[in-house]
């Protein structure tokens, strides 16, 4: 079989991952072909634009103005390592069968592609999550085909038409079935490239947080919570939609990648800068329940939805029969604030609440309803891992006379 070349692996593989689209993989992917495609970017430079104009597309619902950028070496190698990973998803694509040394060859090559450097760079962490964003929404339509003479299963491609043919005479039937993200690429030798991929672009874990995603790693990722720009994208992205627990999915996930924090050494400004952050998400939840309440008042209905009355969000999530039942996380999203209150009041409210009288009273309501609902043990071990870290808290003395 022919290797492939630079310009049919973007126009069949990179811009349908931009994009949307059915993607192409056959044969593995060497670290030769991607060093002989660098040289011969040149000669698809039409497929190169198509990649960059669909990677801006995504980043104008990010940033006002997406920087300007051009697919690099090490855009390609980390989209090779995805294929590769892939690939092994189903190993005999195109006819190409693969045996175990093979597939183990083939498993370190992607783990190299995928071991690019991290970056801080602003322009580069936008480009890779522009390449990267549909991570999470790769699946695999698999199609079970049978008739009057036998059957035949076909991964990830389409039955050929001589068999689906005479539906009625040769009573043919097709049952197609979707292999998920979660499902594709959890393998135990293929998870760990991903998990290796994804650690290079930390936007897309931030922006498009799934339950079957490898932990994130605050410490490659706060930096963007430092531009401000980014971080408003990330806190509205934050936010789902839909019932309770959907809502509070990604914060949770969140909030456990940072306990997980609190137990390595971080530096101090990282830890304030991320406690700051899940209180403000947390108060982009009150925010929305002080909306819903003044369109409630508008409609001249007079539900108990006053900025002072109970949380139905909060009772959905926290009110469960047994604290073991709540998402990982959660406990400690909603219970941040209270313990900051004991280690330095100054994280533990939104800046500028004062300012926002219904906010203020839904938000103190919030922080009462969760001290009932996980308990004085909770914040109070959350506040002692917190005091761990925050050497610039308030003096007890002050703190002391802090509101809780």
């Amino acid at each position: 079989m022919a290797r492939l070349d630079v310009a049919t692996f973007l126009s069949t593989f990179v811009k349908p991952l931009v994009a949307g689209g059915e993607l192409h993989v056959s044969k593995p992917i060497s670290l030769e072909d991607v060093d002989d495609w660098e040289s011969q970017l040149s000669s698809a430079s039409v497929e190169q634009v198509d990649v960059d104009d669909a990677r801006t597309a995504i980043l104008s619902t990010i940033v006002v103005r997406p920087p300007a950028f051009v697919l690099e070496h090490d855009e390609l190698l980390l989209a090779a390592g995805l294929y590769n990973a892939l690939f092994l998803a189903h190993p005999s694509a195109d006819g190409v069968l693969v045996t175990e040394r093979q597939r183990r060859r083939i498993i370190t090559t992607a783990q190299a592609m995928v071991a690019q450097p991290l970056t801080r760079s602003r322009t580069r962490v936008l480009a890779r999550h522009a390449l990267l964003h549909n991570v999470f929404q790769l699946g695999r339509t698999d199609t079970f085909v049978t008739w009057w003479t036998g059957r035949a299963r076909f991964l990830g491609q389409k039955p050929p038409g001589r068999l689906t043919a005479w539906k009625g005479v040769r009573r043919v039937r097709e049952e197609v079935s979707k292999v998920e993200y979660d499902e594709l690429l959890a393998a135990p030798d293929v998870s760990p490239v991903i998990a290796s991929l994804l650690r290079r672009t930390p936007l897309t874990q931030l922006l498009a947080t799934h339950a079957a995603a490898p932990a994130l790693h605050w410490e490659d990722a706060v930096f963007l919570l430092r531009d401000p720009e980014i971080a408003r994208a990330i806190s509205y992205e934050v936010i789902g939609s839909g019932e309770p627990r959907d809502q509070v999915a990604a914060p949770a996930r969140l909030a456990a990648a940072f306990e997980q924090m609190l137990e390595r050494a971080p530096d101090e400004a990282d830890v304030r800068t991320v406690a700051a952050f899940l209180v403000h998400t947390g108060a982009l939840l009150a925010l929305a329940e002080v909306r819903l309440d003044r369109a409630a008042r508008g409609q001249g209905r007079s539900d108990d939805t006053g900025p002072d009355a109970k949380s139905p969000l909060l009772t959905a999530v926290l009110a469960v029969e047994r604290a073991g039942q709540r998402p990982r996380g959660l406990a400690t999203f909603f219970a941040l604030p209270n313990a900051l209150a004991l280690v330095d009041p100054r994280l533990a409210a939104p800046a500028g609440l004062d300012r926002l009288p219904d906010l203020a009273r839904r938000w103190a309501a919030h922080r009462a309803q969760v001290a009932d609902a996980v308990g004085d043990a909770v914040i109070d071990t959350l506040a002692g891992r917190l005091r761990r870290h925050l050497t610039g808290a308030l003096p007890p003395s002050i703190e002391e006379r802090a509101p809780g």
